[in-house]
């Protein structure tokens, strides 16, 4: 009896071990099994009906408070339905749904886009004096902003981005403002300025490398209340140790500027640095 009884839990471990590691073929010749396929379907007229959902507010973790519609969840990611909205693969990659076609942002290797969490900054001209203070980035890493730094970037408590390896580089800030009252006489543009610090020629000081105006109007009495965003796109080739900086100011364009001013919004969705490196 305790031979048989041995013999029968020996049978039970056996056979539960043989099904962990076992594969499974459904449809056409379920003796060829792929080596390499746990599950494999192989039929000539019929599918794999994948779960699915009508629209996007079925998807798991869905909630309209998040500023993406989803909550993040990493240990969901890789979930996949199938979208009748948008008649795709839709799959979770740990913070948002993204049509299968889609590239998650978080797989961009040679890309970085700089948010800012910094308190916003008011710049005045005065008669034509004016100050161009350094907009503060820095390293958010939150996806729900599209925030991530995959380049490896550092920033300095000036506000000063080293850029880590040499190659070209696609720069693209875009900053928010909105006016902050003011008396302007022709017109009054809001000014970004790129600027680097070459590792090589650190001597020569900071040099500009692409400027960009966004007028705002012509005869303009304003107590601060229009928004608009001055963004630009340039390509340079930087060096690693090099370093780059955004500031931004007001000018008159034309005109005279008394006491007008504008108010870059640093922790506004709409202001952000995306820096690529190209292949």
């Amino acid at each position: 009896m305790t031979k048989k009884t041995i013999a029968l839990n020996v049978f039970i471990v056996t056979a539960i071990g043989s099904m962990a590691f076992a594969q499974v073929k459904i449809g056409n010749r379920p003796e060829a099994v792929h080596p390499r396929a746990m599950l494999q379907v192989e039929n000539n007229t019929k599918g794999i009906m994948l779960p699915n959902v009508e629209n996007h507010t079925q998807l798991p973790h869905y909630n309209p408070s998040q500023p993406d519609l989803y909550e993040n969840k990493q240990e969901d990611n890789g979930l996949i339905f199938y979208s009748k909205e948008i008649k795709d693969v839709v799959k979770y990659d740990g913070y948002r749904w993204i049509a299968a076609t889609e590239k998650s942002i978080k797989n961009y290797k040679n890309l970085s886009i700089l948010g800012s969490g910094s308190a916003d900054v008011t710049v005045a001209n005065v008669l034509g004096i004016t100050g161009r203070p350094t907009l503060q980035f820095q390293i958010l890493n939150n996806p729900d902003r599209n925030n991530i730094n995959n380049l490896n970037l550092t920033v300095n408590t000036d506000g000063e981005i080293t850029i880590p390896s040499d190659g070209f580089y696609r720069i693209n800030p875009s900053v928010k403002s909105s006016n902050a009252g003011g008396l302007s006489v022709g017109n009054a543009a809001t000014i970004i300025s790129l600027q680097a610090l070459y590792v090589n020629a650190s001597g020569d000081g900071w040099q500009k490398i692409h400027e960009n105006s966004f007028l705002l109007s012509g005869l303009l009495v304003t107590a601060g209340s229009s928004n608009s965003i001055n963004s630009f796109s340039t390509t340079k080739f930087l060096k690693a140790g090099d370093k780059i900086r955004l500031r931004g100011g007001i000018q008159a364009d034309s005109g005279l500027n008394v006491g007008a001013g504008v108010t870059f919004k640093m922790s506004d969705k709409d202001t952000f640095l995306y820096i690529e490196k190209l292949n």
